[in-house]
Order: C-alpha cells, then structure tokens, then sequence
C-alpha cells in the first residue's frame, strides 16, 4: 500500500495521517487562544451538571414570568368585576373612627344655576352641584359570578370615601359590594355597619379626592317646598325626579319592625334602584336618604326619605362602633291585644307572647308562649309605643319587671310576676349579620326575614 510524504521545510518527511493530526492540534490551539480557555471541559461530568442546573434556573424563570402575567391578568379581571381597591379591602383593617356629620346653614349659591327669582338652584344645578356626590351601588352574591344581584344608591359622606345607604340595599353582599362613582369610576366597597331596624348602612371604598355632599336641617322643611330625589332607579345611573315635600314628621315603620322612623313624605318617584340616594332641597343640600322600604303599595306618588337629622346620630354610631351601641332588647314576639280584643276572647289586654329567643333573660324566667305580658315595671302595655315609652333609657343588663296572665286549656287563668334582664341586641352587627341587597334592583324588599329580631328588640 503506497504512502503519500510531504516534505517540511527542515526536510523532515511527514504523511498525510500526520499532517492532518497536527492541523487538528493547531485548530484546537487556536479556539483556545480566541475564546480564553481550554475548551476540553465540554464533555466532562461537572459541566454537564452545570448546564443542567443552567436549565433548570432558566425553566424556573420562565415559570416566574408567566405566574405574574397570570396574576396581573386575574388582577385586572377582578379590578373590572369589582372595582378600585378590592385587594387593599381583604389586607386592609378600616378601624372605627369617629365622624360628626355636618348640618349647615344655606349655602352660598353659584349664580351660573341660580334661579334670579327664588335665589335657589334650579334643577340643572342641582344636577351639576349634587350629581357628583352621588353613586350606584352593584351587590353580588356567592354562587353567581359577573352579574350583580341587586342594585341601589348611595351619598358620599366624606371626601376619603364613606359612603351613606340604605341596610336592605347592601343586604345580601355575601361576595362584594361596587360602587359606581358619577364619573363612572369603579370601587370595591367594605361594609362599615348596617342597622335593619333603621334601614341605614354605611360602607367605604378606599378612594381620596371624593366630592362629599352637602347636609341640610331637614327640621327646616316646610310642606309644599320643592326637592329633587336623586339614586339609580332600575339601574338608570344618576336620574332626577322633582317633587315637593307631601308631609314632615311621618313616623314611618315597615311591617317586620317596630322601630319608627322620622320621614319625610314626598310625591317624587322613588323606584326600585332609588333606596340610599339622596333627597335634595333647591340649595343642593342632602336633606334626606331615599328609602324604597318605606315607599307605598297601595297608592301612587307617595314616598318617604329618612330625614337626615334622624338619620345622623345612627350613621354617627355605625361608623364608630359598626352597630347601635348599648341597643336593648327584651327577648319575645309578640302581638298587641286591645281591651276589645280581651273582651271578646274572655282575656285580658296586653302582648300576646308568640316567640320566645331562648338566647335571651327572659327564656329563663317562666315566661311561656301564649301567655300574656300585662304591666311591665308595673306600667300597662299594650302598644308597641307603651313598651318603648317603658324602656327609654334603659340599657343592657337592666333588670324589668313584668306581669303575665296565663289562662290553661280548661279555662282557669293566673296572675303573676317574672323578672329578667334586658339584653343587648347585636343583630345588626357587622360580625354576626349578613349584608343585605336592594332585592332584586331594591325592589319593595320588606325583608319578613328580620321580624324576630326587630321584635324582640328596642332601640335607646
């Protein structure tokens, strides 16, 4: 087999086998002197981990990026579903504060909306003056997702974001409450208090900046005088309807309580989607909180505000304590039974007792159901107001004195005395009751629910 020789210039014989190895040696020393380094190492075991875990960082990272993108995007979807501040409501802690509730004076009219006659706003400016510190209040439940439930009105109270409506219309938020700012900015809202027997509620978006509305003195009402009733009836944000007041010192209760309350009678429309909006007087002051709860039936262009001087000691109380402190109650159900009602039945005139809550005092004093309380601290009952009149300054912890009249099956009847301590109702706070709904776009909700424990209660 013949073999190729080349010759060098030292007259040294090499073969083609020995010239290509020594071509192969100088490639590789060149490699290594471009790149800096030995280059050998590629194959070992240690670099080949080295690359491995190099992988695993870089799959780690990429894993990262798209974890955050998932979270910004899931971040957007609920900013879009429940508004503005929805994560700093579940981090954040919203202690209890105290807030005075400003009445004021007539406020100084801007000419532009002022009526040259009257020396008030005409009905474009309230529209431009109050507009703003009014809003939609969206209420949605677990179990259905994207759509709201119900719907209802609120007033800012304060430029930081406590917002003033009605208990019936945040009812039954058992996910969230948005609010929905006239400039149709959107906010998760949290519940600060809620008083069904009051139907007032007071919640908070975590917004600065806010155009907080101006409170009148509704004791200056005067019948005949014009107002303008301002919310979202049937979701139509921000509507007008204009009226004049009907009546003053309405004292107005719904069926399933017993707690009255100061309205004012009105012949604006207050519709489905008007509860917690604003009741406005021709200088754009908030003069009273719409409530649909208390609206009528029966008979049209009769409908009732909470005036806002009843109002504010209650709004004052929840937001500082988040329920009516030191509210009392006595523990029962019961009926009112008139002396003609006693007479016809061979009884005697007093409150029926329907439902005992066991719960309270008085389960553990004798009382039973069907029997009838007569005279408390030796007073006699038989009206609601005689009980209320009663108990006024009373507070939790009190000891009463009742007499009852029990008559068994055969028709014999016994008179005697029980004695139990009033209890403190909590039912309408914010730890132990539910947040409650406009029902259905705040239709006529009369919430029957609520009955025990407006029955068994007493506000101081």
């Amino acid at each position: 087999m013949s073999q190729d020789f080349f010759e060098t210039e030292d007259n040294n014989s090499l073969s083609i086998q020995e010239v290509k190895q020594d071509a192969i040696q100088e490639v590789k020393q060149d490699t290594s002197n471009i790149w800096g380094a030995d280059l050998s190492y590629i194959q070992s075991p240690i670099y080949k981990k080295k690359i491995k875990r190099r992988a695993f960082k870089n799959a780690f990272f990429r894993v990262g990026i798209i974890a955050i993108f998932a979270l910004v995007c899931i971040s957007v979807i609920l900013t879009q579903l429940l508004g503005k501040g929805w994560l700093e409501n579940r981090i954040s802690d919203i202690h209890s504060v105290n807030i005075n509730i400003p009445i004021q004076d007539k406020p100084k009219i801007e000419e532009k909306y002022k009526d040259e006659t009257t020396g008030k706003y005409t009905a474009e400016g309230i529209a431009k003056t109050v507009l703003p510190s009014v809003v939609s209040i969206e209420i949605y439940e677990k179990g259905v997702a994207f759509v709201p439930s119900s719907q209802g009105s609120g007033i800012i109270l304060t430029d930081n974001g406590y917002i003033i409506t009605n208990a019936h219309v945040v009812e039954n938020a058992t996910r969230a409450i948005k609010v929905i700012l006239n400039n149709k900015e959107e906010y998760e809202a949290k519940l600060i208090g809620s008083d069904k027997k009051t139907d007032l509620a007071v919640i908070k978006i975590n917004a600065k900046g806010l155009t907080a509305a101006n409170f009148g003195n509704s004791d200056q009402l005067e019948i005949g005088q014009e107002i303008i009733a301002i919310g979202s009836p049937a979701g139509l944000f921000g509507s007008l309807t204009k009226g004049v007041v009907s009546g003053l010192d309405r004292m107005i209760k719904t069926e399933a309580t017993n707690l009255e309350m100061n309205c004012i009678q009105i012949d604006a429309a207050i519709n489905p989607g008007n509860s917690g909006g604003a009741l406005v007087n021709m200088y754009g002051q908030v003069v009273g909180i719409n409530s649909s709860k208390f609206m009528s039936d029966t008979y049209d262009g009769i409908g009732f505000a909470i005036s806002i001087n009843a109002a504010k000691p209650i709004l004052e109380k929840l937001i500082a304590d988040g329920y009516i402190k030191d509210r009392i109650k006595i523990g029962i159900i019961f009926y009112e039974v008139t002396e003609e009602t006693a007479k016809m039945n061979n009884s005697k005139a007093g409150f029926f007792v329907k439902e005992i809550d066991p719960k309270c005092d008085i389960a553990n004093s004798g009382l039973q159901v069907n029997d009838i309380i007569t005279h408390v601290n030796g007073l006699p009952v038989i009206y609601r107001t005689d009980i209320q009149d009663i108990l006024k300054g009373k507070k939790p912890g009190d000891e009463i004195t009742a007499t009852v009249y029990r008559q068994n099956i055969s028709g014999e009847a016994t008179t005697f005395d029980i004695k139990f301590k009033l209890m403190e109702d909590k039912s309408t706070a914010i730890t132990t009751s539910t947040t409650s709904s406009d029902s259905k776009s705040d239709s006529k909700s009369d919430s029957k629910s609520d009955s025990k424990s407006d029955s068994y209660s007493k506000s101081k």
